[in-house]
Formats: structure tokens, sequence, C-alpha cells
């Protein structure tokens, strides 16, 4: 029996989320605070997270290879732009969005967005497109003797669920397993 990826990609980003409890608390900042507003650099960008690369994860089918890539850019008076896309090889699904928030406390980011596109065999994945999804990067370095940078993998709102994009961004929880990215590069930059 084929299982719809959508339900696939869905039980992968609920076990994700839910697989340690006690990581789902809030960051060091006060509820409801963001982190320390970086002062604005030239061009007006506050903060800055890029990312490309692959990751592994095992959620018992055997590894499973995702590919990433993203933009996310906030701006000294708050605009925030950017895309990202991923693509979950196992699953033949790629997933493609809009950045609408990104916060930082010093190395960690966390970003969301909204999926505008889908691409994937499964006619009923089209029923995400317009899901708000968010994720957690943590910048290692950038030489050859730092650790691996870390990632989570993309979490989304679910029926019941009070967490959105903006709700994560805002609250920088540390809910999610932070993988370490197998090839590639996390930049988390505040100027």
């Amino acid at each position: 029996m084929r299982r719809s990826s959508h339900t696939v990609f869905v039980l992968c980003c609920a076990a994700m989320a839910c697989s340690d409890p006690s990581t789902a608390v809030r960051s060091a900042n006060q509820p409801g605070q963001l982190a320390s507003a970086p002062h604005a650099s030239v061009g007006g960008v506050a903060l800055s997270v890029t990312g490309s690369g692959h990751v592994v994860r095992d959620l018992g089918a055997g590894p499973e290879l995702t590919t990433f890539s993203y933009s996310a850019i906030r701006r000294a008076d708050g605009a925030t732009s950017g895309q990202f896309q991923y693509d979950f090889r196992a699953l033949n699904l790629v997933v493609h969005g809009t950045v609408t928030c990104v916060t930082a406390a010093g190395n960690v980011a966390w970003v969301g967005g909204v999926i505008d596109r889908l691409r994937s065999d499964d006619p009923a994945d089209q029923a995400l497109v317009g899901t708000d999804i968010w994720w957690r990067v943590t910048d290692n370095g950038q030489g050859a003797g730092d650790d691996a940078d870390l990632t989570t993998s993309l979490l989304f709102t679910i029926a019941g669920s009070p967490i959105t994009a903006a709700s994560w961004c805002a609250d920088q929880p540390t809910r999610g397993v932070q993988r370490p990215i197998v090839s590639g590069n996390i930049q988390v930059r505040t100027d």
C-alpha cells in the first residue's frame, strides 16, 4: 500500500516536534521579548540568516537525505523578506515558500514563512500550500575546525496547535531536534 507523501511529511514533522518534550522551553529571553535588536548596517539589514546544504535524518525507515536552501533578511525597519526551498528526496517532495519572519539570539536563529508551492507525486500534498512553516538553526562558525552547523526539520501549523510562524520567531522556543548538516553552511549575521 502506498502511503501519501503528505501523510508521511506530516507524521515526520510531528515526530520531530514531539520527539523530546523537554525541549519545549523558551529561550533565555523574557516571554514575548525578541532578541536584542542589532544595529543596522549599510543597506539597512539588521539580521541575515542564510543556509544551504544537506541533512540526513532517520525516523526508523533508514537514512533520508534532505537538501535545503534559504535566505531570510530582516531590515532595520522590521520588514522581512526571503525564500526557502527544501527537497525531501525520499518523499519526492519539494517545498518552496516565502520567509515572513526571522529573529536571532547570538548564533541561533528562528525562521518562519508560508508555503507557496509544492512539487510532489501526490496531489493531496497541494493542501499544504498556504501553511505556516518554521525552523531553527545554529551557526557554529565558518572554519574547518568548527563543529557542524545545526538545523531542525521543518515544523508547521497543525490543527489544535497555537504555534504560527510569527509566534515561533517571537517566542524563540528550543523545540525540535537539531541535526548537524552533512555539507553546506549556515550563517547568522547581525550587524
